[in-house]
């Protein structure tokens, strides 16, 4: 079977977390957005502690929110914002969990873990007890309102293991695209096999696969969210895990 026709392929698999995240955010890295942006102030400045004085800021909108997706699955324990000089704009953001994305998935399933303080100071943390029982792949802030208004967080770092989860995968495929740091080169019969392995390494986000490299190393998995490289990799296909599922 061709990459080509692959493209539809649908995964049915079992993930095992084999990663314990204790003391280290499983969020760092990862893909951050938000509702809108207001100038340098971009979403993933909150998952990154050299910003966590100016954080990350939304544009003025009704109901601001910020999410990141975890790329993976996981049973989170605890959940930690810390506001920064705009924390004024902190006040009353509610944190909640949930398991697709909500702009794209009409089957969601979320958890509310709390509220931030009323009353919230510059560089003051808020730690939230998230119980959901369902493995959890996005965490999102939203600020309600029913007038325009602000968000911003200084830091998010999100406590988590990784989790088991019998669930339907789906990956986009984009052609001449190879992934640019893979933490391992393997051999796989077909796209779908080296998808396999993807799953069974908690830790993978997105693939690559030649069906003219060595066949000791047409597989590539990465954990690295970064730019792909797409120039010069004719007989390469990336895979990309889809959101809504």
């Amino acid at each position: 079977m061709s990459v080509q026709a692959l493209a539809g392929v649908i995964f049915y698999v079992c993930i095992t977390g084999l990663q314990n995240t204790v003391g280290e955010s499983i969020a760092f890295g990862k893909n951050a957005k938000q509702s809108t942006t207001y100038r340098e102030n971009d979403a993933s400045h909150a998952l990154n502690r050299t910003f966590s004085y100016t954080g990350s800021v939304t544009g003025p909108v009704i109901s601001p929110w910020w999410e990141v997706d975890l790329r993976g699955y996981f049973r989170i324990s605890i959940i930690t914002l810390t506001a920064g000089k705009f924390y004024i704009n902190m006040r009353n953001a509610s944190v909640e969990v949930m398991d697709k994305d909500v702009s794209l998935c009409s089957d969601v399933q979320s958890e509310w873990c709390g509220n931030v303080s009323s009353t919230a100071t510059a560089r003051e943390e808020f730690t939230f007890t998230c119980n959901a029982t369902f493995p959890v792949r996005f965490v999102r802030v939203t600020r309600r309102s029913t007038n325009y208004t602000y968000l911003a967080i200084g830091h998010v770092d999100v406590q988590g293991i990784g989790a088991t989860k019998r669930y339907r995968s789906h990956y986009t495929p984009t052609a001449n695209g190879k992934v640019s740091i893979p933490f391992l080169t393997t051999s796989a019969v077909t796209a779908g096999a080296c998808g396999i392995l993807c799953h069974k390494s908690h830790s993978c986000i997105d693939f690559s696969y030649s069906t003219t490299a060595s066949t000791e190393a047409n597989c590539m998995l990465t954990d690295k969210v970064v730019p792909q490289n797409s120039s010069g990799h004719n007989h390469w296909t990336m895979y990309t895990l889809a959101s809504c599922l």
